[in-house]
């Protein structure tokens, strides 16, 4: 994602770009889309930042002691809808969605149709609009990614991108042609997270599992940090706190650490997000739930 500020920009205005490519920046994140890398092959270097305060009361786990959240065999249901608020401290600055519509029919298979949406809300939008979609069509039984789509607009930048993957030529193909090679069962920038939601869930530990985004497939390393007792305005969870990272550098490690907190159940909701960023910490908090059938 292309920084809205450049490092000399000073003054009112400069930080309200700052605030407001952060903010934008947070929203990417939040969905586990590709904000270091986009889908279309750009790469950006910037700092990773210190996330020891947003992490501060989570109690830790010590690696190896033992204690495995089991795997789910159901974690969500089709119709489930998460409304969350986007909140830069105090100020909210937008909204987030995750969806799970329907079930359609990809290369013959029956696929999750999952959608992860983010918009500013009217305020924010006066001076940096944000209007993202992103989709996964993920093979039911599989568990893998067979497409990914993603519409931005992020300030005065727009994209649209298409990754459709051929599970039997082990190839990513992009909406320009080009294809690169992937391992069996990989998984996209959105189907990951939902991938997480299945699996087991070693505290102190972590699992991992291969991730393709940004015409690169590197593996994904899931931390499963420890719990706590989170309260939202959708209610009060006891959740594990979990922290994607991807391996040999890329997008978690080139544009920020993601700290994300699910709820230790089957359905392994997420209920926060957090991330810290060069000009302050932003939050993605869990307002809505519905289930779904």
């Amino acid at each position: 994602m292309r920084p809205a500020l450049s490092p000399n920009a000073t003054g009112p205005r400069g930080l309200r770009a700052a605030r407001a490519g952060a903010l934008a920046a947070l929203l990417a994140l939040a969905l586990l889309a590709p904000a270091g890398g986009r889908a279309d092959g750009g790469d950006e270097e910037s700092e990773q930042p210190d996330t020891s305060n947003i992490i501060g009361s989570v109690q830790l786990a010590a690696p190896g002691d033992g204690e495995v959240l089991p795997p789910s065999e159901r974690p969500f249901r089709v119709g489930e809808s998460l409304r969350f608020s986007v909140q830069y401290g105090f100020i909210k600055a937008g909204h987030a969605w995750l969806e799970v519509p329907e079930i359609v029919e990809v290369d013959g298979r029956p696929a999750y149709r999952i959608v992860a949406r983010a918009e500013s809300n009217a305020f924010f939008s006066t001076f940096y609009k944000v209007r993202n979609r992103i989709e996964s069509l993920w093979d039911r039984d599989g568990r893998f990614s067979r497409r990914y789509l993603e519409n931005r607009r992020e300030g005065g930048h727009r994209a649209r991108n298409e990754i459709r993957f051929d599970e039997a030529r082990g190839e990513a193909v992009y909406h320009d042609g080009r294809s690169y090679p992937v391992p069996p069962r990989v998984q996209d920038a959105l189907s990951s997270f939902y991938y997480t939601r299945f699996q087991a869930l070693p505290l102190g530990g972590s699992l991992v599992f291969d991730y393709h985004a940004s015409r690169k497939t590197k593996p994904l390393e899931v931390k499963v940090l420890g719990r706590e007792r989170v309260s939202t305005p959708a209610g009060t969870f006891d959740c594990v706190a979990i922290e994607p990272i991807l391996k040999a550098g890329g997008i978690f490690k080139k544009s920020g650490r993601l700290v994300i907190w699910l709820t230790d159940d089957d359905r392994r909701m997420p209920v926060l997000m957090k991330s810290k960023v060069t000009v302050g910490s932003i939050s993605v908090v869990l307002q809505e739930v519905r289930p779904g059938a």
